[in-house]
Parts: C-alpha cells; structure tokens; sequence
C-alpha cells in the first residue's frame, strides 16, 4: 500500500479506514444496550446513560483529537489510538463481567441506584475506546486536507464515509452479529478489525518500526477462542441464553421455586412454585379468577388468551386449577419473544397441547385474530419496567373489546408504587373509556395492581359464592374480595387518556421511579 503521507488528497484506504471506525462506535454503542441489560436492564433511563456517555465521549474525541492533530500531526499517532482503542474494546468481554458485577452490587432496591451504577459502568468499559475512536476525524482531516482549496470536498467524503459505516454498524450488529454471534463475540470482532486497521497504517508509515503491531492480533484471537465467559452467574442456574429482545436466565430458586427471569432480574417473569400452589402475593394466582368472572355460564366451551405470556405462569395455573370446573376451557397464549415462548414446556409445566403460546406482537395478534375470547389478560411488559404503549390506549382496548364476548372481561396487570401513581390512573380512566365496569385487585405486599374490567356488570357475587368453598382458587378469592379498590372520581378527574396518538407511559413510569428514588416507597 502506498504510504498516505506522500499523498495531498485521501488515500482511497483511507476512506475503508473511517469506515471500519465509524462502524464501530456504533457496534460498541449497541452492545453496550445488551452488555448492561443483565446487570442494569434496559429502562428509557439506562439506554440515556448509554446514549449520552457515548455522545460525551465523541465530543470530547472530537475537541483532543482535533488539538493533538494540530499540535502532533502524525500518521502513527492516529493509527496508535484505533490500536488502543482496540485493545480497550477486547478488554471489555474479560473484565466488564466483573466491573458491573461490583457496580451491582451496590444496587440496594433503588432505581437512583442503577441509575447512577449503570452510568459508571458504562463510563468505565465504553466511553474510553469510543473516545479514542472519536479522534479519528479531526486527525485524517488534518493530515489530508493539505490543500485547502478542496478541504470542504476531503472533509465531506472522509464523513460521508465514516457516516456510512455507522450506519452498517448499526445494521449489521442488530441483525447479523449480535443474534448470530452473542454480545461478546461482537466485540471481540470489533476488536479485531480496528487491530488489523491500525497495524495496516502503522506498517504503511513504517514497515520496520511498527511490524509488531500485528502480534496485537493475538488478543482479540486468545480471547475469542477463550469462549464466552458467563455473564451474569446465578446460583442455581438452569439455562441462560441472550436472545433478540432480552438476556434471559432459569433458575432453581432456595424454596424450590423455578423463577424466569429477565435482565438484571428486578423482577420474575414466569415463576412455578413447588406443587403449583397458589400465593395471595402473587398477581399470577388471581388470574385463576377470570373463568368465574367471565359471565359465560355454560362450562362446555369457554377461550380465554393470555398476551405476554412469558413462560406460561398465567396459563398453566388457569388449566390447572380452573379445567374440573370448566372442561370445555381452552386457553393461547401470545409471546413476542421465539425464545422465551419455548421455555413454559421445558421448565414452567405447560401443555404445549392444551395451551399453545402464539410467537407475535400482541397487538397484531388480536387485530389479525377470528376469535371470540370469554377473557384476555394482559401482561406484556417491555425493557423490564415499561407497558408497551401500544398495549395501553383506547383504540388497543377497542379492539380487544371486539374480540371479547358481550360478557367477556379483560384483565390488565399494572406495576405501580402506589393508588395514586399516574399510570395506574390514566391507565384506569383508559380502560374506562372502553369497559365501563371494572374491579381492582390490589395484590398485597407487592407493586402489582390487577384491574379487571367488561362492558357488562361484573358477576363479582360469583367470587362471594366461589370463596365459600375450601379449594386453593377459593383462598384466592376470598382474598381477592378483601383486597378490591377503587379510585375516586378527583384521582381519576386527574388522570389522561391515553390514545395511540398520545400515550406517555414511558414518561410516566419514569416520574414513578424518580418518586420511588425521592421518597423510598415500599408496597
């Protein structure tokens, strides 16, 4: 290759060179997202500590680079950073592991906590590399721009190009390496073309002087064929895997208990307990409610669908416990996750034969759906925390509400920290608009509320008659009916409809973890 410092205009490597750079800022961005989210999740606020570090982390590339380029203009310097930037990113599979893992380790219930914690973690592992990226620019800018008539034509082809590979990166890690290869893997790769990029520049300016770059190589090389290490280790661990939309751990819990469990694990997804009993804390054991509240009398034929149906919880407790007395129940599920929707069968005691779980969005589901439902639930949660917006307005309840029986009900679980927590009440005053009658069950010593609502009166004297009997369900009941609530026409009077034009419930689930920060809420 012909050395670029004899050269007034850009080398044509050198555009492949921005290109590579460019790429990888984006590549460490992303898995940034996924190299957290087993530790910190991936919350509105975790992905802008992600977001804003690495834009702090430009900027400040951008300024160093910039003044080192006009004080050191030098080839080997430039090429020096990509290496070490390089080095620094192979870095992170081996120590980032346990980096977070100490960080988490402060983490004490609060979401401030993994505010702050994610933000150092993030500091620590990935804004070092992508800051020496950022001085790439500013440096072959000033090393080939020479002439300064054509400066705005270089500088417009060097960012154009470097543009581009962000936008490969993007696509590319998204689609191809990060579901084919895993978060660590993707690194190591970026690792390594950014070695290989630097050493081609070093050995082009001095083949004598910089030949050892190349053994740089053997990092990136070690590591990968070191394997993945674990990410996140958990005491009895059954399975783990990372798939398109989170990190996903099973395990044995210490009371016998199999949890699923997402990300950082602030909370359990799918939970079997020994011998499938029935707890009153757990807004699982509620749902064996729904066939009694249905309004459909006859037990010979009765559907009910469960959307977010993680590993099947919901679902198998309902078969369990409510087909004696509705032989005719059958029962779907919905679950965006390929991955997860396999997990019920294997771990969680679901009949893939009795109670299927669809792999769709939810929303798309229902729409696209010729059936009559005699109950829905609804239990779909993005990023851990958030309900996805889409599954929480007006037009969604209408739409179920066609797909409902003119007694059917719908039941919707919603985590919030306390009876006057705005996305409970705009979520209430939402369902209202659709299903005029409605029961809330505030499940005792935990976030969970679970509103239940229909277009007819509730048939709630089949819970008074149900919880005389001695059954688990009839437990379940009786607790039900001590736990009802209802807000006031002022909470309510307070609250927004929420609509698919203007649904801000990501908003509003972070004012409610700000609260929960501010005043140390317990349910």
């Amino acid at each position: 290759m012909e050395d670029p410092r004899k050269s007034m205009k850009p080398h044509p490597w050198l555009y492949a060179f921005v290109f590579v750079t460019g790429a990888a800022v984006m590549t460490l961005e992303m898995a940034a997202s996924r190299f957290a989210a087993p530790f910190f999740g991936t919350s509105q606020i975790v992905w802008a500590n992600i977001i804003g570090l690495i834009m702090i982390a430009l900027s400040l590339g951008y300024w160093l680079g910039g003044r080192l380029a006009d004080r050191y203009p030098r080839w080997h310097l430039l090429f020096a950073a990509v290496g070490m930037a390089g080095l620094l990113a192979c870095a992170i599979p081996w120590t980032g592991p346990w980096v977070f893992h100490q960080l988490q380790a402060g983490i004490t219930g609060t979401p401030i906590h993994i505010i702050v914690f994610s933000f150092f973690g993030i500091l620590i592992m990935f804004a070092p590399p992508v800051f020496l990226l950022a001085t790439v620019s500013p440096f072959v800018l000033r090393l080939s721009g020479r002439d300064v008539s054509d400066l705005g034509k270089v500088a417009g082809a060097l960012y154009a190009w470097s543009t581009v590979g962000s936008i490969a990166g993007t696509f590319v890690t998204a689609f191809v390496l990060i579901p084919r290869l895993g978060t660590h893997m993707t690194i190591v790769l970026t690792s390594g073309a950014l070695i290989v990029s630097a050493a081609m520049g070093l050995t082009a300016v001095s083949p004598r002087r910089w030949w050892w770059s190349w053994l740089l190589l053997l990092v990136p090389l070690v590591t990968a064929l070191g394997g993945p290490r674990a990410v996140k280790p958990v005491q009895g661990l059954l399975f783990e895997t990372e798939t398109e939309y989170q990190y996903v751990q099973v395990a044995a819990l210490s009371d016998g208990s199999t949890a699923l469990i997402y990300n950082e694990g602030g909370g359990v997804q799918s939970l079997r307990r020994p011998g499938d009993a029935l707890v009153p804390r757990d807004y699982y054991s509620y749902m064996t409610l729904l066939p009694y509240l249905s309004g459909n009398p006859s037990s010979d034929r009765m559907e009910g669908v469960v959307i977010g149906a993680a590993g099947g919880t919901i679902l198998h407790l309902i078969d369990h416990y409510d087909q004696g007395s509705f032989p005719g129940l059958r029962l779907e599920g919905v679950e965006i996750d390929p991955v997860v929707a396999k997990l019920g069968p294997r771990y969680f005691g679901l009949n893939p034969a009795r109670t299927p779980i669809r792999v769709a969005d939810g929303r798309a589901f229902v729409t696209a759906s010729q059936h009559t439902w005699d109950f829905a639930v609804v239990d779909a949660y993005s990023q851990q925390i958030y309900i996805p917006f889409h599954l929480a307005t007006k037009e969604f309840f209408s739409i179920l509400a066609d797909h409902l029986t003119t007694r059917g009900v719908m039941a919707f679980n919603v985590n919030a920290v306390s009876p006057d927590s705005p996305l409970l009440l705009s979520l209430l005053k939402t369902v209202q608009e659709v299903f005029p009658h409605f029961v809330v069950i505030r499940v005792p010593d935990s976030y969970n509320y679970l509103v239940i609502a229909g277009r007819s009166p509730l048939p709630t004297e089949a819970l008074r008659a149900l919880g005389m009997g001695r059954s688990p369900v009839s437990s379940i009941a009786r607790e039900a009916l001590a736990h009802l609530w209802r807000p006031t026409p002022e909470q309510l009077k307070r609250a927004v409809v929420l609509t698919d034009d203007r649904a801000p419930v990501e908003y509003l689930t972070d004012s409610m973890i700000w609260d929960v920060a501010g005043r140390g809420i317990s349910p």
